[in-house]
């Protein structure tokens, strides 16, 4: 069982750590379901709509794990549900667009690159919004070195077998790689695998951390 390092240490203990890992999501990239609905929605009825079949139904766990297209899930949902597959691909790929850095989680991860530790991914992503994403921020994600996203795995956090793969695919020594996410289940999942995990619960938890 690897260290929860926002329990244990005040700041990063940088001599223990060969590896930071960082999870995307609200660490790296903002994201913010009602605020992004809020932009593409003004109808509130459709705005509830896409929060409840889109951005919080099962269709997004499909999409992170890789077995719908952002179309499939388009077209499946104008099936079930009635609107129009356009509204469907407009929540989908328009809200991509909307998502800004975190400068904070950036500010971490140049740290960590300055001091010479190896910089990987580990994100649940749809395959069509990471690489995206990777398009419009190409220049800050230069500086990792990997990483491992869900929808090109079939694998999803907080599942063991996303761990296991980060871990053999870098041959990481796991109890020298630290795990940054949000979600503190993901982050407690990455200690049962044995790496060590800090949990950015806060905002200014990182700042303080690396400082």
């Amino acid at each position: 069982m690897g260290p929860r390092f926002d329990l244990l240490y005040r700041a990063m203990p940088w001599d223990a750590v060969d590896t930071v890992v960082f999870d995307i999501g609200n660490v790296l990239v903002r994201y913010d379901p009602q605020e992004i609905a809020r932009a593409l929605f003004p109808d509130e009825a459709e705005r509830e709509h896409m929060l409840r079949e889109v951005y919080f139904g099962e269709v997004w766990r499909e999409l992170d794990r890789g077995t719908l297209t952002f179309e499939q899930a388009a077209r499946d949902l104008h099936a079930r549900c009635g609107y129009p597959e356009s509204a469907y691909m407009k929540a989908l790929r328009s809200g991509l667009e909307l998502k800004d850095p975190v400068e904070e989680g950036w500010r971490a991860a140049a740290r960590c690159k300055r001091e010479g530790k190896r910089l990987l991914l580990l994100s649940n992503y749809s395959r069509e919004g990471y690489l995206r994403m990777r398009e419009r921020l190409a220049d800050r994600f230069a500086m990792f070195d990997g990483a491992v996203v869900s929808a090109f795995e079939r694998q999803l956090k907080p599942e063991a077998a996303i761990y296991e793969t980060l871990i053999r695919r870098y041959a990481l020594d796991a109890s020298r790689a630290l795990f940054i996410d949000d979600m503190l289940p993901n982050v407690e999942a990455a200690c049962r695998a044995g790496l060590c995990g800090f949990h950015f619960g806060k905002p200014g938890a990182l700042d303080r951390f690396m400082a």
